[in-house]
């Protein structure tokens, strides 16, 4: 189903690889050579390592540097013209995302899996590790003529409250792990949360609802094999569109028009 106005902010297709140990992370510059002119932009992606020791019979006493931290380079990021598509070329794997407007899974998937197999001919990856697929939605729920927001009439995964507890709800965070026997072995990662309150050109306020839905499925696949597209076009898109369409209400979708 696709709407004129969807609420995804973010879509984000990744793949998680081994390399072998011999591949040094400024092979993937070569990366850029095709896309310069699509992707100019270009940034040096750092990991960010550290740690500390505990003392047990000593926690009053903190020694500074145990907290020592070391910057690793491990990739690029690439940022198109309009800022609306990034690339993360790294060595545990790659990354694309499409900022708003979302126009079509067909669209989106499509230069995605086009990216991805530019960077396997850079990387020629042992093993395709993970698989994942994430969708960040915002639906800005209007103000009710009370000043409040009415969640049930536009979502249906929502935390519940014992009848008995007058309270009113004025924030929260959710986190769920699911699976389902249609699509198993993935799972998916929900997080929902209220923002803070938006006012819009017309002076209409609403209350954003960010719906983050994160499918993911372990493999241990070839970087070539097919069923890398089947996991991707089957369960993880499958997965994902079931639990949003079935998330929401009729209410809800009028938003998106």
């Amino acid at each position: 189903m696709r709407f004129p106005n969807p609420p995804i902010t973010e879509a984000i297709f990744d793949i998680t690889v081994n390399l072998r140990d011999d591949f040094h992370y400024e092979e993937l510059l070569i990366f850029q050579e095709d896309i310069k002119e699509s992707f100019p932009n270009i940034q040096k992606k750092i990991a960010l390592q550290g740690g500390f020791e505990l003392n047990l019979e000593k926690p009053e006493e903190i020694n500074p540097r145990l907290f020592s931290m070391s910057n690793q380079p491990e990739g690029y990021i690439f940022i198109s013209n309009d800022k609306e598509k990034i690339i993360q070329a790294k060595l545990q794997g790659f990354t694309f995302s499409k900022l708003k407007p979302y126009q079509s899974w067909q669209d989106f998937y499509g230069e995605a899996y086009q990216l991805w197999q530019k960077y396997v001919e850079i990387t020629s990856p042992l093993k395709v590790v993970r698989l994942g697929l994430r969708y960040v939605n915002q639906i800005n729920i209007p103000l009710t003529g009370e000043g409040g927001i009415e969640l049930k009439q536009y979502i249906k995964t929502l935390p519940e409250m014992p009848s008995d507890l007058s309270v009113v709800i004025e924030g929260y965070f959710m986190q769920l792990v699911l699976s389902h026997t249609q699509y198993q072995p993935s799972r998916a990662i929900i997080n929902q949360t209220i923002g803070q309150m938006l006012e819009n050109q017309e002076s209409k306020k609403a209350y954003p609802l960010i719906f983050d839905i994160d499918v993911f499925q372990e493999v241990n696949l070839d970087p070539d094999d097919e069923e890398i597209g089947k996991i991707f076009e089957v369960n993880l898109k499958g997965f994902r569109e079931d639990i949003f369409f079935k998330s929401i209400t009729e209410k809800t979708k009028e938003l998106f028009q």
